[in-house]
C-alpha cells in the first residue's frame, strides 16, 4: 500500500488555486421559483434532497471571452466535504450579462480513478461581463456567477494552437534549485527529462504541473498517479514530465515553470505535439477518461 500523502492547508499562506470551492446550497426548482445568482454565499433550501448537496465551483471566477472553456463543477455534502453521492448527469444553462440564455447542456459525471466526481461543463462565452450558470441537479437547482473578460486582460496560459515555452524544468540531474522537485510519496519518475530537452525530441510532450503535498483541492496527487500509470505504455511515443508548483516546501514562492506558463491554479495538464504545439489542456481536475481522451492520438502513433 502506498504511503499516504501529506495534506497541508494554511489559510494564511499564498495559495495558487484561486478557483476556490465556494459552497452554494441547492434550491428546489419548479413551481416558477428560480434560483438567486450567487458566487460565494449560501441560498436557502426547501427540500431534504436540496439540503444534502452544495455546489463546488472548481474553476477560476474570471474566464476569457470568445474561447472554448472547460468549467468543472463538483458537489459537497452538508458538511462541505466533496461527495460522490451525485446523479449521473446535470444540466447547465449559461445566461449572458444581457440576459440571453444559451442552450442547456447536459453534462455527464466523471470520476474514474480519482476520489471525487465532477462534471466538466464546456461552453464558449462571447460577451464580456458577469455570466450566470444555472445548474439543475435532479429536482434541485442552483446557480453561480463568473466574470468573463477580454482575453488580453487575463494572464495568457498556452492553449490549443499555442506553443509550449522551451524552458528548463527540474530533473533529478539538475534540480534548478527546486527542493523538492517532487512532493509525491515516493517521488514520481517523471523528472528525468527537462521540458526544453523534450521539445527537441520530435515526440509529443505531456506536461503536468501539480503539487501532491500542497494541492488545495487534494486532486494533484491522484491525477499525477493517473499519468504515472500511463508512462510505460507511452514510453516510446511521448515524453511525460511532472513539474512542481512551488520552489520549496514552504509553498510560498511559485516555480519558474509556473510563472513561465502564466498559471494561477493547479493542476494543469498540457498535451503537445513534437513541435511544441499544444493540442489539449486539462485544468483544475480531470479523471482517467478525460486523460485518455487527451492522449488518444499519442497511443495511435
Amino acid at each position: 500500500m502506498a504511503t499516504p500523502r501529506r495534506t497541508t492547508f494554511d489559510p494564511t499562506r499564498r495559495r495558487l488555486l484561486l478557483a476556490g470551492a465556494g459552497g452554494l446550497a441547492l434550491a428546489a426548482c419548479g413551481g416558477g421559483g428560480g434560483s438567486t445568482a450567487v458566487s460565494s454565499s449560501t441560498t436557502s433550501t426547501t427540500t431534504a434532497a436540496a439540503r444534502a448537496l452544495s455546489l463546488i465551483r472548481v474553476f477560476s471566477p474570471e474566464q476569457p471571452a470568445g474561447v472554448p472553456l472547460r468549467l468543472p463543477l463538483a458537489f459537497a455534502d452538508a458538511e462541505g466535504v466533496p461527495t460522490g453521492n451525485v446523479p449521473p448527469r446535470i444540466e447547465v444553462t449559461a445566461v449572458s450579462p444581457s440576459g440571453i440564455s444559451l442552450d442547456a447542456v447536459v453534462v455527464d459525471r466523471h470520476g474514474e480513478g480519482i476520489p471525487s466526481p465532477y462534471f466538466p461543463y464546456e461552453q464558449t462565452l462571447d460577451e464580456p461581463g458577469t455570466w450566470e450558470l444555472v445548474i439543475e441537479v435532479g429536482p434541485a437547482r442552483t446557480s453561480t456567477q463568473l466574470t468573463v473578460r477580454p482575453p488580453q486582460e487575463l494572464a495568457v496560459v498556452p492553449g490549443p494552437g499555442d506553443s509550449l515555452p522551451s524552458i528548463p524544468t527540474p530533473t533529478t540531474a539538475d534540480t534548478l534549485g527546486i527542493d523538492p522537485i517532487c512532493t509525491d510519496t515516493p517521488p514520481c519518475p517523471l523528472h528525468e527529462v527537462s521540458l526544453d530537452e523534450a521539445l527537441t525530441r520530435d515526440l509529443p510532450v505531456v506536461l503536468l504541473v501539480s503539487t501532491p503535498a500542497f494541492c488545495q483541492t487534494a486532486i494533484c496527487g491522484p491525477v499525477l498517479d493517473l499519468l504515472v500509470e500511463r508512462q510505460a505504455p507511452l514510453a516510446d511515443r511521448a515524453t511525460l514530465i511532472h513539474a512542481e508548483v512551488y520552489t520549496d516546501d514552504t509553498a510560498k514562492e511559485t516555480s519558474p515553470t509556473v510563472n513561465a506558463l502564466g498559471l494561477r491554479y493547479e493542476p494543469s495538464l498540457f498535451v503537445a505535439d513534437g513541435d511544441g504545439t499544444v493540442r489539449s489542456r486539462l485544468d483544475y481536475t480531470f479523471d482517467a477518461a478525460e486523460l485518455d481522451a487527451s492522449l488518444a492520438h499519442i497511443r495511435q502513433r
